[in-house]
């Protein structure tokens, strides 16, 4: 592995493999998220012309096959590793970085998984639709773009190491973001806890903490994405 100043160079045929299923693994988790964003949407809009059961059902069963897609190749890549991909001294932090980017698949089908087997409806989601600024939406939005911007950070990887840091750094900030919506939610939800039954209440409480969690496993890749360029340039 040759390192420059502003670039990280990936010589050997198995860290190249590495890499490659990395972008893949990618491809998949951020095909879960955005299944994900697409069902709640749908669920927002309420348009009973497009929203069925059996759409629903459909578009859950989608995020659970590529969530499966990610676990494959999670499982890929930590072979690869295991059979001596990288310098030891990063082998370790790739491992953990294919972990936390599979988090966030499965805390995308397990929001999905919270819709599907819950009472929670248009009207109870419209509910947390109500404030532009902090609304179910928008949190939607702040959580993709942590995941999108994720992926276009572990792109730079042997083009731009300056690119990488800028683009971690995003990350951060979209999770932050997403971190505030969150709080506002919560309040929004237990405002309206005489309007609610507790049931709804709770999954309501479930499926935001849960979202929340993606983002989370975002930033943790980020981090330690930054972590694997900062040992790589030492």
């Amino acid at each position: 592995m040759v390192l420059f100043r502003s670039s990280f160079k990936i010589m050997g045929r198995k860290e190249r493999k590495v890499l490659q299923l990395l972008d893949e693994h990618l491809e998949a988790v951020m095909e879960a998220v955005n299944n994900l964003k697409s069902l709640i949407s749908m669920l927002v809009e309420g348009n009973p012309q497009i929203l069925t059961s059996t759409v629903i059902e459909e578009n859950v069963e989608m995020i659970s096959i590529y969530e499966s897609s990610a676990d494959d190749i999670y499982l890929q890549s930590l072979i690869a590793l295991c059979e001596g991909a990288f310098f030891s001294g990063l082998r370790e932090d790739f491992m953990r970085l294919f972990e936390n980017i599979d988090d966030i698949a499965d805390f995308s089908k397990d929001s999905s998984q919270i819709i599907a087997r819950s009472r929670l409806d248009s009207s109870s989601l419209k509910m947390l639709c109500e404030e532009p600024e902090a609304s179910l939406s928008l949190y939607m939005e702040k959580i993709v773009g942590s995941v999108r911007t994720l992926r276009e950070a572990v792109n730079e990887l042997e083009r731009d190491v300056d690119q990488v840091i800028k683009k971690s750094i995003e990350v951060k900030a979209f999770e932050e973001e997403a971190d505030d919506i969150k709080s506002k939610l919560l309040e929004t939800v237990y405002s309206k806890r005489e309007e609610l039954d507790v049931l709804t209440l709770l999954e309501l409480k479930e499926l935001i903490l849960t979202l929340d969690e993606i983002a989370d496993a975002a930033e943790r890749s980020s981090e330690t994405l930054l972590i694997i360029v900062t040992k790589a340039r030492a």
